[in-house]
């Protein structure tokens, strides 16, 4: 709607968090606020906001709606076979309170998830793929979050926002998991994250991959290091990387204390 439009710039507007860059996409796609004075109030500012919003979306607001109907075209062949996949993949229910995670479309910038409602945003003409990797990568996060919240159940709200590290983790894992089978096949483009994610700065250490596997009662663990040097530091506070035997060790017992 109108309003939910409003809202959304309001608050991309005013986000400045570096990861994301939600205001200076905001400026790009509303140049009338670029020019905005930063010292008169913010109730103010909401009120252009709202000018400037009001216009273009009474202007666009048939073309709104023609692409409602475009994108739900083009994400429905993959609705159904997509989540039983993934709710499968995850190992979780689909939420019994849950019928509809709802994209709205709108004059927006950014592409925001809520949480709380199961809904998330996208803008008008999007091509193709983006609409259906938009689809695939923000309805991800709601059974993501779910899977968390099984099995972290005492992480507080807050945390499932930006920049919390929880947060961190659901962007991250939208690569590894549909780049990969079975949704590779599924889908026809190539899963990306904030570029943030993938870049290493001057004094970072190297990553390291660690690989758990456990198959009827054995056990492997191998450190994944790509041609590094066994002697790296793993963190500034952990000067050398466990030896497999306590990996190991971990592994069953964490087995023995789940009744597995």
């Amino acid at each position: 709607t109108l309003e939910e439009n409003i809202e959304t710039i309001k608050w991309a507007y005013y986000e400045n968090n570096g990861v994301l860059s939600v205001h200076s996409y905001t400026i790009q796609y509303f140049p009338e606020l670029a020019n905005i004075d930063k010292s008169i109030p913010q109730g103010e500012v909401y009120k252009i906001i709202e000018e400037v919003v009001k216009k273009d979306y009474n202007k666009y607001k048939l073309r709104i709606e023609e692409e409602v109907k475009r994108y739900n075209l083009l994400w429905e062949k993959y609705n159904d076979l997509y989540f039983l996949t993934l709710s499968k993949y995850l190992d979780i229910e689909w939420p019994s309170d849950l019928d509809i995670i709802e994209g709205k479309v709108g004059l927006i910038p950014v592409f925001p998830r809520y949480l709380d409602s199961f809904s998330f945003a996208i803008a008008t003409g999007v091509e193709e793929w983006k609409i259906i990797e938009t689809c695939a990568h923000e309805t991800l996060h709601f059974l993501w979050f779910e899977k968390w919240k099984n099995i972290h159940p005492e992480t507080p709200r807050r945390e499932y926002d930006s920049p919390y590290i929880t947060w961190q983790y659901s962007e991250m894992v939208t690569d590894p998991i549909l780049n990969n089978d079975p949704f590779a096949d599924m889908f026809n483009f190539e899963e990306k994250s904030y570029d943030s994610f993938y870049e290493m700065n001057d004094g970072d250490n190297p990553p390291v991959g660690i690989l758990l596997c456990t198959d009827k009662g054995s056990e492997m663990v191998e450190y994944a290091l790509s041609g590094m040097d066994n002697q790296l530091f793993v963190s500034t506070y952990m000067l050398h990387l466990p030896d497999k035997e306590k990996l190991t060790e971990f592994i069953l017992k964490e087995i023995e204390d789940m009744g597995l």
